[in-house]
């Protein structure tokens, strides 16, 4: 009874899928275990009405099964294992067979599991190879008087035959449903491993295109957006007018209130200009205290004066971190397609340049990119409020 317990202990520790054991090492243990307990039943039976000659057939089989399983165990090897347990059945229905009288007996029906239990624990190779064994003996054993070495009284053969197809048919069940819970086990394996591949992808695509402090697009995104862009305004007719931003004093907040209070104000910077953008309008940060806009517009219009006067506003309202207002302002520069420039490359540069001109001005304003013709903004600045 010991040996039977822990026996079910160890199958039940390692019914779940795990890695380095296969679904045939698993499948063979399972089949194993119910081949062995219906082989202890099955000793009962056959001391009960003296076929000692099956006795030892069915002990010698659950010895052999028992020591497969240690093998098992130890070594991992699903086929070789799963060959001798394959083996193991289709020789004790063989024996079972010829004793008992061959095809007038219930230990025929035994031939139809054998090449469902090659299939289940071996795979495709083992169900031709112990299918094509398993209709020979069939064939055999149709074509051929076998004299049987026992007679039961005909109770006795009708629950020997109660018994050989309630069996046959139970481990026919149980090796089918072992087959479909272990593929079902491998298919939710499958899943949770395409969702993690699909969140890692996820989290590199995000990491590639956003800038994880702020959550707004960074300079690849931004470099590959306003390509696209000016492609399409080359076809439309629009005007594209890039803002290169940058915080007027963010270095001396890091000093006097630490990295931690600068990240807060870039962040929620970002979240101010976002907010005096267009829904269709494109904000970005390029690193540091540098952002960036892409807004697309008519040539008439003067919206990016307007949005430039937002920011501008926006940056005039205190920062409240930790408790504490801090007062950061802004430079902004504007360079525009067609007019400016009709390359993106210099198109940055040169509203860069543009912020560069606003800042040598004292900041807090914004700076359009220096032109002789087709001028259509004009210069707005709000004068430093004194804190």
């Amino acid at each position: 009874m010991y040996l039977f317990k822990q026996l079910i202990e160890w199958v039940a520790n390692d019914t779940t899928p795990q890695i380095g054991y296969s679904r045939q090492y698993r499948l063979i243990k399972t089949v194993s275990v119910e081949l062995i307990i219906l082989g202890l039943f099955l000793i009962y039976i056959y001391s009960s009405w003296h076929l000692w000659r099956l006795v030892y057939l069915v002990t010698g089989a659950c010895v052999i099964a028992a020591l497969n399983l240690i093998i098992l165990k130890k070594n991992k090897n699903s086929i070789f294992c799963g060959h001798v347990l394959t083996l193991l059945v289709l020789i004790s229905t063989t024996l079972a067979n010829c004793w008992m009288g061959g095809i007038a007996t219930s230990y025929f029906g035994w031939f139809y599991v054998v090449p469902i239990l090659a299939a289940a624990v071996i795979g495709w190779s083992g169900l031709l190879i112990y299918a094509s064994i398993a209709l020979f003996m069939v064939i055999f054993f149709t074509t051929q008087t076998v004299i049987p070495v026992y007679e039961l009284a005909n109770a006795d053969f009708l629950l020997m035959g109660f018994i050989n197809r309630f069996f046959s048919l139970f481990v026919i069940t149980t090796t089918l449903y072992t087959v479909l819970r272990e593929n079902a086990q491998y298919e939710k394996m499958l899943r949770d491993h395409n969702y993690l591949l699909q969140a890692d992808k996820d989290k590199f695509h995000y990491l590639a295109r956003y800038d994880t402090l702020t959550n707004l697009p960074n300079r690849s995104y931004f470099n590959a957006y306003l390509q696209n862009v000016l492609d399409s305004a080359k076809i439309k007719g629009h005007c594209v007018t890039v803002f290169f931003m940058d915080f007027d004093g963010l270095k001396e907040v890091n000093d006097h209130y630490g990295h931690e209070a600068g990240d807060i104000l870039l962040a929620e910077g970002g979240n101010r200009m976002q907010a005096c953008l267009r829904e269709n309008d494109f904000l970005a940060r390029l690193g540091g205290d540098e952002f960036t806009a892409v807004v697309n517009h008519l040539e008439k219009d003067k919206i990016p004066k307007s949005i430039a006067q937002r920011i501008i506003e926006e940056f005039n309202r205190p920062f409240v971190i930790g408790g504490r207002e801090i007062h950061c302002k802004i430079s902004i520069g504007l360079a525009s397609y067609p007019h400016d420039t009709r390359n993106a490359d210099a198109l940055i540069a040169k509203a860069d340049k543009a912020m560069y001109a606003a800042k040598n001005l004292g900041g807090n304003t914004y700076r359009k990119n220096k032109r002789t013709k087709k001028i259509f903004y004009k210069e707005f600045s709000i004068p430093r409020s004194k804190n």
